[in-house]
């Protein structure tokens, strides 16, 4: 079909599957479990931390789980706090957490992605210490090149706005689809109406992010951060095309505006700065991490993977 909200005409295939549940009053669990740890939506938001502080990250992201374990041994102890990581499953739940107290941060998301947990529940959150970028790929099991994708190929991205954006920053900078003005950089969170020419007749099809991974059986190619489906066991040899992270898409360290002034919590936020954490990830063995995040500031002309981020 042709999408309505498109006045320009550009032909483009759009397809849905389930819905992405990110909308105030969706049906959520009273409480998220976390590695064994139940927070419930009880508020501790007047309540200062300690110097023990628990950080969380969303349970699929297993890259970011790994940086923060690196951060938690090796960084925190030269700011006088210690950091305990904790996993929480639901992508509502995790800022919950942040907003009512109940974790001093959370370590898994980047602003637009925020921006839409703020807008839709009224959270009071803060990007505190913008730390590390993703990788960007295109995965395919059919193709090795944008060359070989044919006209009318199915290419699966995330059907929330902010990931949708960046994958449609990605097509854009490998030359697949041009965007509206204004439209061009992820302050201008393009969307698929925005996109302003679709030369070989791309069928969009939008898929939950927890979905991705396995429906590149059933399209030609998806446009994801590597982080979202490396713990599903899509590999390197799958990957048609790398893409640097659009500037404004880094990730790191969220905190509630409500503990800003908390001095634990200041000391969290100068330990998810410290420029240690960029050394580590420039320099890094450790193949999940060097793989799928890269530095802040990374350069696009790198030979290392992570440079593309």
């Amino acid at each position: 079909m042709t999408d309505q909200n498109n006045p320009a005409g550009v032909d483009i295939q759009i397809k849905k599957k389930t819905r992405w549940p990110w909308v105030a009053g969706a049906a959520v669990a009273v409480a998220a479990v976390a590695g064994g740890i139940t927070y419930a939506q009880v508020s501790n938001q007047d309540k200062e931390f300690g110097t023990t502080l628990e950080v969380a990250t969303w349970s699929t992201d297993i890259a970011a789980e790994n940086l923060l374990s690196y951060i938690a041994e090796n960084v925190a102890p030269d700011h006088g706090i210690t950091i305990k990581p904790v996993q929480i499953d639901n992508l509502i739940e995790i800022n919950r957490a942040v907003d009512a107290g109940n974790v001093a941060g959370n370590f898994f998301e980047h602003q637009p992605f925020l921006n839409d947990a703020i807008a839709a529940n009224g959270f009071e959150l803060t990007l505190a210490a913008p730390t590390f970028t993703w990788d960007q790929a295109t995965y395919s099991d059919k193709y090795d090149s944008w060359d070989e994708v044919p006209d009318g190929a199915k290419i699966a991205l995330r059907d929330d706005p902010a990931g949708q954006a960046i994958a449609l920053l990605d097509l854009a900078e490998a030359g697949q689809i041009t965007l509206k003005p204004g439209k061009t950089d992820l302050k201008g969170l393009p969307q698929l109406a925005d996109v302003e020419s679709n030369p070989k007749n791309y069928e969009f099809i939008q898929v939950p992010i927890g979905q991705l991974a396995r429906s590149l059986a059933d399209v030609d190619a998806v446009v994801v951060h590597i982080s979202d489906v490396y713990a599903s066991g899509l590999t390197e040899e799958q990957i048609l095309d790398r893409h640097p992270a659009p500037v404004g898409s880094e990730g790191g360290l969220v905190v509630s505006n409500k503990h800003l002034d908390d001095p634990n919590v200041q000391k969290l936020i100068a330990t998810f700065s410290d420029p240690k954490i960029a050394e580590f990830l420039e320099t890094t063995d450790n193949a999940l991490i060097r793989d799928t995040l890269g530095p802040i500031g990374a350069t696009e002309d790198s030979d290392t993977p992570s440079a593309t981020s």
